[in-house]
């Protein structure tokens, strides 16, 4: 008897399934065919890949079916196949895109069998939890639940609390995390699949751990999910679909009717609205708000290790007030940081701005330098003038007043690391992107002070001096100073306060807890934001409501939902929502340097306005919720 299936093809442009005929003796070969299976296919003469999603489909009457060519392997199961057609409407992508993260990287011929026997949690590594902990575990019926953790905390037992309930999905923004974390469990006798890359071991694993794409790990039901720094960007893509590993992964705990524990040292108002928690006074234990994918209450409450053990895993936060240093000081360094730069101590410094400053204004008068002839700044290195049009140099004497002594205007991170290491009479090691990633990790040893690159015995050990990508690529400081904090909390965008919060995080991390002397210092106007009164207490609550507030004023995300169209078949597109069904509920703003923005209070009537809407032939780009706006 002939069988026909339908194929979603491996094709963004083509969001759609064709109808197959599967040949008996590949109905019959050693890989199963099911829906989820990779398989390849002819569509206009093109051998595409794809994945079946139904079995024994309608035979079309009076005509004939292509047959399918090939099986590649086992591919996602039915149900990461029907959370990818919800992820494809939330964030307004296609279908093929989500099913090819959720696919292995190579061939699949077969996966093994479900465990029959869970871990025997006896051992001193999987010892008894806290009380807090298991509380945080402890909802009927099961729902996501926001919980918060220090930075320097130890996240053991979170995890071990979610193995006493069954299989559990343990999500984490970085590979070196997942990774330690994954030998971690591994020692202690947990069977553990690292994901993706252990992509067919998942469905064996007591316990799966991974970054943003684990979230697609093809293991059947979910006893516990657990998102560690739920906040961290590293969860969401930057490229559409703009979809986040962390709303998936509630997603999927819902599907399953199993407990899913948001994790931060600063939970973010997303988590809030993902645990259906109360938007007016999310720290509040007696209020309740509807869920996004139910009307079913959702508990508000906040769960927290005890006071003293949350602030004891965060790091002594000093605040340098730059309104009242002497101007004479320097643009970028205050008396504090000067002080801090001429100790013995290992000093991270955070600086998001590269390079040397082009600008430059006498120290005396204050006029800035610019050449006679073109009108244009001139640039300052080492005590000369360089005019950027004619390339000439000349000394660095002012026009106006006869003085000799320049000061940068907002200066970059290698015009600081020449200025600091004339003022520290030590090295400095600079740090941008990856570029620079081995040669840090090669000077910074296990205690920040051993390696090559710090000199003799008894030297003096090196500067590091970087964008954020610095607090990624030296493991042990006994500082982390932030040279400019006013440029990420004034930062043009709607996330800014949130995104440096997540910086103190990291740098918390890396100066370790107040109980190891670790140390950040804060360089601000603005002593009294804030994100720095939170860290400084190591208490974000009163920042979270206050956030929440803003963005409710605002109507920015989550409170509303929003998507930036842009490209050049955007115009058709947003002309076709504006003349939609749902056109009343959307709020859509003018084009802005070519990018149209579309909000509404009704996230499911904008991502329906989404869906509905056909897309033009042309390049185009649909960015939901996006991280930067």
């Amino acid at each position: 008897m002939r069988q026909a299936v339908q194929v979603l093809v491996d094709e963004p442009a083509i969001d759609r399934e064709f109808t197959y005929l599967l040949p008996p003796e590949l109905a019959a070969g050693r890989v199963p065919v099911a829906v989820g299976t990779i398989v390849r296919v002819v569509l206009n003469r093109r051998r595409l890949r794809g994945w079946v999603t139904e079995l024994d489909a309608p035979m079309p009457s009076g005509r004939e079916l292509a047959p399918i060519s090939g099986i590649v392997g086992v591919g996602p199961p039915p149900h990461v196949v029907d959370l990818a057609k919800w992820a494809a409407w939330r964030w307004a992508g296609t279908r093929a895109h989500f099913l090819r993260t959720a696919s292995p990287d190579r061939a699949v011929a077969g996966v093994p069998s479900e465990p029959a026997t869970w871990p025997h949690l006896s051992s001193p590594e999987l010892a008894g939890t806290a009380d807090w902990v298991r509380e945080a575990w402890t909802t009927d019926p099961p729902m996501p639940r926001v919980a918060r953790l220090g930075p320097c905390a130890d996240e053991w037992p979170l995890v071990i609390e979610a193995l006493r309930r069954g299989r559990s999905l343990v999500l984490v923004p970085t590979v070196a995390w997942a990774a330690r974390l994954a030998g971690r469990l591994r020692r202690a006798g947990v069977s553990t699949s690292l994901a993706p890359r252990d992509w067919a071991g998942a469905v064996a694993a007591h316990v799966i751990v991974g970054t943003r794409a684990a979230v697609w790990v093809p293991c059947g039901q979910l006893d516990a999910v657990l998102v560690l720094d739920e906040h961290d960007e590293a969860y969401q893509s930057e490229a559409a679909p703009t979809w986040n590993a962390r709303d998936v992964a509630v997603e999927r705990a819902r599907r399953d009717g199993t407990h899913c524990l948001l994790v931060g040292p600063m939970p973010s108002p997303d988590a809030f609205v993902l645990a259906g928690q109360a938007v007016a006074d999310p720290i509040a234990a007696d209020m309740a708000a509807p869920q996004p994918a139910t009307d079913e209450p959702a508990s508000v409450t906040v769960i927290a290790e005890p006071r003293p053990a949350e602030r004891d895993a965060w790091p002594r936060l000093q605040v340098a007030d730059r309104r009242d240093d002497d101007p004479a000081t320097g643009e970028w360094c205050g008396e504090a940081l000067a002080e801090l730069l001429r100790s013995d101590a290992v000093v991270v410094c955070v600086l998001n701005r590269t390079g040397r400053a082009r600008l430059a204004f006498c120290n005396s008068c204050g006029e800035l330098a610019v050449s006679p002839h073109s009108g244009r700044a001139l640039r300052l290195d080492k005590q000369q003038f360089t005019d950027p049009d004619t390339g000439e140099a000349r000394p660095a004497v002012c026009e106006s007043c006869g003085a000799t002594k320049f000061r940068r205007a907002r200066v970059g991170v290698k015009g600081v690391a020449e200025e600091m290491e004339r003022l520290a009479l030590r090295p400095v090691i600079q740090v941008v992107g990856d570029a620079a990633a081995t040669a840090a990790d090669i000077a910074t040893g296990a205690d920040g002070r051993a390696g090559d690159a710090h000199g003799p015995p008894g030297s003096r050990p090196p500067l590091y001096i970087g964008t954020e990508a610095v607090l990624h690529r030296v493991r042990a400081a006994d500082a982390v100073a932030f040279v400019d904090f006013d440029q990420e909390l004034m930062a043009p965008r709607y996330r800014a306060a949130e995104e440096a919060f997540a910086l103190l995080v990291r740098a918390a991390r890396l100066a370790g807890p107040r109980s190891g002397d670790g140390r950040i210092l804060v360089q601000t106007r603005l002593p009294a934001h804030p994100v720095l009164s939170a860290a400084a207490e190591a208490d974000p609550s009163d920042w979270v409501r206050g956030e929440w507030e803003r963005r409710v004023q605002m109507r920015q995300p989550p409170a509303a939902a929003w998507a930036l169209v842009s490209g050049a078949a955007a115009p058709g597109y947003v002309e076709q929502l504006s003349a939609g069904p749902h056109a009343a509920l959307l709020d859509i703003a003018g084009s802005a340097e070519g990018t149209w923005r579309i909000r509404s209070d009704d996230r499911a009537a904008l991502l329906d306005a989404l869906a509905a809407a056909e897309r033009p032939p042309g390049r185009m780009r649909v960015a939901v919720d996006p991280l930067r706006a």
